[in-house]
């Protein structure tokens, strides 16, 4: 079956997109809200960076920055699949006792899958997981997306 698999040649170089995205995080059991932005290089990788809200839960919340980049495997005339590998950066905020923050920088690993619903808009599942110095988490997002 993976000799049959091909990479993704539907996009062109250059195509962009823009979305937003929800979901829920492990470390806080909370929701996520963000934006996100993807360039793609070429027929297989595509560059995916976005910027999240972790949603106030257990006197925590946190803002979130990744930089990915996908691996476009074709498996269907519109939908891919990809493995991801990227870095993050996070600065938690802690309400209890007073307020204190704390930055981190890690990396993420993960995959996706995708379909585009018309020639325009995408919509998308991800699971990733983050390892961060004290707030190792794993993510699941929808999303949706304009492509131009």
């Amino acid at each position: 079956m993976l000799a049959s698999l091909q990479f993704s040649a539907h996009a062109q170089h250059g195509e962009k997109a823009v979305g937003i995205l929800a979901g829920y995080n492990s470390q806080n059991n909370s929701g996520i809200a963000g934006l996100y932005f993807q360039y793609r290089c070429n027929s297989w990788l595509r560059l995916s960076p976005d910027c999240q809200i972790l949603i106030k839960h257990k006197d925590r919340s946190a803002f979130q920055f990744d930089g990915n980049a996908h691996f476009l495997i074709n498996i269907f005339p519109k939908a891919n699949i990809y493995p991801l590998v990227g870095l993050t950066y996070q600065n938690w905020k802690a309400y209890n006792s007073g307020s204190s923050n704390k930055n981190r920088i890690g990396g993420n690993i993960g995959a996706g899958f995708e379909v585009m619903a018309t020639s325009t808009l995408k919509v998308a599942v991800e699971g990733k997981y983050s390892a961060v110095k004290d707030f190792s988490a794993g993510n699941v997002f929808v999303s949706i997306g304009y492509v131009f």
